[in-house]
This record gives structure tokens, sequence and C-alpha cells, in this order.
């Protein structure tokens, strides 16, 4: 097939759903990453959570990447419109898509993981928790590959390449099991959060942050679910093109958004970036006013004019105004601040009773 030009057909149906929509959570995923990114180099605090994430972004492209070439070579299409060589080609495509699925989906999950380690450190059952969800999600990712390895003897029979025997229901029982795993971790690490935060006194912006993180990783256990309904597709060997539309989109949307939500807490450190007005001082010549005080003086009638704002003195507090890193922040969430007031009275000085007439 390597030396034959295989046509190409337009995506058309699920094949163009998924096509728009892999470019979509590429853009998004890649925006946010690139923000964390931004983030963790300006505060100095890249982390093996930032490791595992860039791993699974890079997996995450190849398998948008693949996805999209497969809407041109019949996606989400009915094997009746598809010319041979060009499904041959859709399924190999797809087949090859399925591992680095699998391997990125177990990347981004470890980074979530582990970021959440690093707010929970010392909280021994959190910690055990987070790393049973690593162990489970590492298993899992191995049982899938070694099962789609062998659903064909010679793999190639898959795509028509080669005569021999395959086993399509084993590629379907392992997706439910990898599935079945990926939906209980997801819905632990959309969890755990809420759990280690219940007590925490948070800034509005921050609540904001974290509601909106959860609801993602919420999102994304339920696009795996959705995407747990049309794993029987696989089953039939002669309509496999079509079951890749829809299991194709619902599986880049489950790690397009658990890279978004895994990329938000990093994000945290924007937040405090405020803006700063700084006052001018007015002048006023000393013995202007022809009084024996100086206008500033207490015993001036003339109270002094209020300064105003200067419009050209807005700044921007940069990392010097924190000096915490964000690796630290994400251990001291909560800061407590005592304020001590003082006040003195002050006399008025004996013979100053009044201005002389």
């Amino acid at each position: 097939m390597a030396n034959v030009d295989v046509p190409t057909v337009n995506p058309v149906g699920d094949g163009l759903v998924l096509l728009y929509g892999a470019i979509i959570l590429l853009v998004l995923s890649w925006t946010f990453f690139l923000a964390r990114l931004g983030v963790r180099i300006w505060k100095k605090a890249w982390g093996m959570d930032d490791y595992f994430m860039s791993v699974g972004i890079v997996l995450f492209t190849v398998t948008a990447s693949l996805c999209i070439v497969c809407c041109y070579y019949g996606s989400g299409q009915f094997s009746a419109v598809l010319p041979p060589l060009t499904m041959a080609k859709g399924v190999k495509l797809f087949y090859i898509a399925e591992y680095f699925y699998a391997v990125s989906a177990m990347f981004i999950k470890i980074s979530v993981a582990v970021t959440l380690l690093r707010i929970a450190s010392g909280q021994r059952p959190i910690e055990w928790a987070l790393w049973l969800i690593i162990g489970a999600t590492i298993i899992a990712a191995i049982v899938f590959c070694v099962g789609i390895a062998n659903i064909c003897h010679p793999i190639s029979t898959l795509w028509g390449e080669a005569t021999g025997k395959c086993n399509l229901q084993l590629n379907t029982n392992v997706s439910l099991f990898f599935s079945a795993v990926e939906i209980a971790t997801d819905f632990s690490l959309s969890i755990l959060p809420a759990i280690l935060l219940w007590n925490v006194q948070m800034k509005g912006k921050v609540k904001a942050l974290v509601a909106v993180m959860l609801g993602l990783a919420s999102f994304a256990s339920c696009a795996t679910l959705v995407r747990l309904k049309f794993l029987t597709l696989y089953s039939d060997p002669g309509e496999f093109m079509y079951g890749t539309g829809k299991i194709g989109f619902w599986s880049l949307t489950e790690e397009g958004i658990g890279i978004i939500a895994g990329s938000m807490p990093a994000l945290r450190p924007l937040l405090s970036i405020r803006i700063r007005i700084t006052t001018g001082s007015s002048k006023t010549p000393g013995g202007a006013s022809g009084s024996a005080y100086p206008p500033q003086s207490f015993h001036s009638r003339n109270t002094p004019s209020r300064p105003g704002i200067m419009m050209d003195t807005f700044q921007v507090l940069n990392d010097h105004d924190e000096p915490e890193s964000d690796g630290d922040s994400q251990r001291k969430i909560v800061v407590e601040t005592k304020y001590s007031v003082t006040s003195s009275k002050m006399d008025t000085p004996k013979g100053v009773q009044g201005l002389p007439r």
C-alpha cells in the first residue's frame, strides 16, 4: 500500500465533527499549556507535574493529528461509500492513534495527581489515594496497549494487508476496561481537590478558579462516559471506520479538557496581578501666602488641596512584589496576617494658642 496512491474523501457527518473538534481542542489545550509554561518559568517553579503534562500534550497532539488525517480517510462514514484502499488506510491510522491516546491519557492524569500531591503534602490518606490513582492509570494503559496489540494475528490483518485471524471483541473489552478506570480516576481527581480545600479560606477569584477546574474535570469524566456508549461499534469489523468518528471525538474531548483542567492550578499566580495607583504631591511655595506658618503646618487655616491621581503612574505588580514561588504558594494556601495599630496624642505646644491678630 505504500507504493499505491490512496484516494482521500471529504469529511462528512461524524468525521466533520471530529475534524473541527480536534482542531479546537488542540488550540485550547496548547493555549492553556503555554500559559502554564510561562507562569512556571516566571515563578521559577518548574516541577515533575510539568514534565508529565509536557509529555502528555505532545502525545495528545500526535493523537489529534492522526484523527484529523483519519477524517480524510473515512472516519465517521459507512464502508459502502468508501473506497477499499481509503478505508484500509483510515483503519491503520486510527489503530496507531489508539496507542498514543492511551499513553497520553496516562501522562495527563499522572500530572494532575502529582500536582495534588504537592498540595496534599502531609495528608497521608489523600496521598495514598493519589498514589493508587497513579498506579491504576499506569496499569490500565499497559493492559490497553497489550490488548489492542493482540486483536489480530498478524496485526496487519486488521487493515487488510495480510490474511489472519482477528478478535475485535477483544478491542471492545480492553477499551471498556480502560474507560472504566478512566472514569473512576477522573471522578476521583475531581473530588479530591474539593476535599483538600473544604475548610480553606480563599479569595473569591481563587474559589472561582477552583470551581471552574472541578467543573472541567467532571466534564472530562462525562466525556469518558459518553465514549463508553460507542465502544461497542468496534465489534463490527465491516464498519470500523464509522465507529471511529464518535469514539475519536469523545476520546479527544476527554484528553483536551483534562489538559485544560490540569493546567489551571498553575495559572493561579495570574490572579494576583493587580494594578497599583500612585499619587503625585502638589507643591506649594513656602511663604507665598504671607502666613507666619508654612501651609503644611496644622496651624494653617488653609487646608492643602488634595493631591490628584496621576494617570501615568499605573504599574503592574511583578514577581518582586510577591517573592513566594508558585510551588510554595500551593503548599501555603492560607496565610494569616496580624496588624498592630498604635495611636499617639499630639499636644499643642505652649504659647501657641492661636494665630496673632
